[in-house]
């Protein structure tokens, strides 16, 4: 009787804890919507009682049914998937190639005398500063807009990755060597993790960096299809509706890029190893 008892006591509690669970999931989508909820207010606010007519400032349910229009006739799913292969390609050069400067620069002293001075300069310039040049030496199209991305985001990514390897603890460095770690071992068990976390930072500005620089260089270089293509080309016709909605799909990209990339790979790394806090 009483191993009876003890078989149903704790099917009793999971209730009350999937209740504290459940209510702590609505607290935290909640607290999620509320700033979204405040610009929606904010927003139409504005839109009936600001200085801008309605063509130029349109009210949330246009741009909702704009989205939802486009969303249904494939329209913004053909420009968003042109503009996410150019930023996959463009970025996916710009992290090879910027953290490989920057793991040279923090393990050799040669490069970084080398290479520092470069990055240094060049990191400041604007992206878009380099499409005339790319235009003229790699024509119209896509090439120039993916070359345009990946120089423009490497700088970000070289300069936090060789802070993130100058930054790893010469102790521990110094323990590996003493126990006899091969050079591939040290780097692979020692400096790659210590420098990680800034290595993510760095790659996360370097994304942002591509999101701007390839917004305005789709317009510039005549893409046959991209969001950047589809914002500009709509402020031609003050389709305001039009380039809000391109401009929300920027950024629910964006969003779902934070969340299915960076956090799960921080949460497999960083986080696993104790080195940041979830």
């Amino acid at each position: 009787m009483s191993r009876g008892v003890e078989a149903v006591a704790p099917p009793a509690a999971r209730p009350a804890s999937r209740d504290r669970a459940a209510a702590g999931r609505l607290r935290a989508a909640g607290e999620f919507l509320l700033p979204f909820a405040i610009l929606a207010v904010a927003w139409e606010l504005f839109a009936a009682f600001g200085p801008l007519p309605a063509k130029l400032f349109p009210s949330l349910g246009t741009v909702i049914q704009t989205f939802g229009g486009l969303l249904a006739s494939g329209v913004l799913l053909s420009h968003a998937q042109g503009t996410i292969i150019r930023l996959g390609l463009g970025f996916a050069l710009a992290a090879i190639l910027g953290v490989a400067v920057g793991i040279a620069m923090g393990r050799y002293r040669w490069a970084e005398d080398v290479l520092l001075p470069l990055v240094s300069i060049g990191s400041p310039i604007p992206g878009l500063a380099y499409a005339p040049l790319f235009i003229l030496w790699f024509g119209l199209g896509n090439l120039p807009a993916v070359l345009l991305v990946a120089v423009a985001a490497a700088f970000p990514a070289a300069i936090n990755t060789w802070t993130g390897v100058k930054a790893v603890k010469d102790i521990w460095i110094r323990a590996a060597e003493a126990m006899g770690a091969p050079e591939h071992q040290l780097f692979r068990k020692v400096i790659l993790p210590g420098a990680l976390p800034y290595i993510l930072t760095g790659l996360r500005l370097a994304l942002a960096r591509a999101w701007r620089v390839l917004v305005a260089a789709e317009m510039l270089t005549s893409v046959p299809r991209g969001l950047g293509w589809l914002i500009f080309g709509a402020r031609e016709f003050l389709n305001t509706d039009v380039m809000l909605a391109g401009i929300a799909v920027i950024g629910i990209i964006g969003f779902l890029l934070e969340r299915v990339v960076f956090e799960r790979l921080e949460r497999f790394t960083v986080v696993r190893w104790g080195m940041m806090e979830a």
